[in-house]
């Protein structure tokens, strides 16, 4: 299991925050075409003198700004969650005695799944189709509960220190964004790992949230499309990490770039 120390040092010294902030900054047309109703409907619903006159108020860039945070704040939780979920798994199989093979069908396996996912965007990805799949399964209840908690609780939360809970809950919608980042956490088996991770996914989705929210207030089909292209070779990238460090655990080494990044990754679990 990788140890706190090792995974901080990971992540501000390599190339992983950059990975994952560059994955919510071409990710934020996706959040448009996903959250852009409900960002639009905050923005309406905000309290404000000068609703009429056109100019942004500081009130305005105040509650988007707290609403950014939940957000944020809430990739970044779920992140550590899925992070530890992984730990948990690699400190009962390490006690097996079958750690390495368990991490090699992981990496396998996860790394197949968000190769897929990156895949999905070079090919005809349909908004919301793959989230409307898996709102399906078992985490729907989740998901619904979501959406009835941000309706019922928009009006009373939009205009205070509420709206940051707002935020908050979008962590639990379904989001192609998220479902391979999540993975890639949990696959790690490092609670700091996911909540680094995700916080720097958050914070590159913030741009084009908060300027959805303020200022602009449409995104071309065209231009989300070509947005997922770039999220596409990403994931795809990220995917095959996981391939590789998988096959690696059975002998079998493909291709991988000698980056900082990545060089902790082949001795996931090894290190108390």
């Amino acid at each position: 299991m990788i140890s706190i120390q090792t995974s901080v040092v990971t992540l501000t010294s390599g190339y992983g925050l950059t990975v994952f902030f560059f994955i919510g900054l071409f990710g934020g047309a996706h959040c448009i075409g996903m959250c852009g109703p409900l960002v639009t409907t905050y923005a309406e619903r905000m309290e404000t003198d000068d609703r009429w006159s056109g100019a942004l108020t500081l009130t305005e860039v105040r509650q988007h700004a707290l609403f950014n945070l939940g957000r944020t704040v809430s990739y970044a939780l779920i992140g550590a969650v899925f992070g530890f979920a992984g730990a948990l798994l690699y400190g009962t199989v390490k006690l097996a005695g079958v750690l390495g093979s368990i991490q090699g069908i992981i990496g396998v396996l996860i790394g197949t799944a968000i190769i897929f996912m990156g895949i999905t965007r070079l090919t005809g990805y349909r908004q919301g189709a793959i989230e409307g799949v898996v709102a399906n399964t078992g985490l729907g209840s989740v998901f619904a509960w979501s959406y009835t908690a941000i309706s019922t609780h928009i009006d009373r939360w939009v205009n205070g220190i509420g709206i940051v809970g707002l935020g908050a809950l979008h962590g639990l919608l379904p989001c192609m964004l998220l479902y391979p980042a999540f993975l890639y956490a949990f696959a790690q088996g490092s609670p700091v790992y996911g909540l680094f991770s995700l916080s720097a996914l958050g914070l590159g989705t913030i741009p084009s949230v908060f300027l959805y929210g303020t200022i602009i207030q449409s995104v071309s089909a065209r231009q989300r499309q070509v947005v997922h292209y770039g999220l596409g070779v990403l994931f795809i990238g990220l995917g095959y990490v996981l391939l590789a460090m998988g096959f690696m655990r059975f002998g079998i080494v493909l291709p991988l770039p000698d980056i900082p990044y990545y060089q902790p990754l082949a001795g996931l679990g090894e290190r108390a």
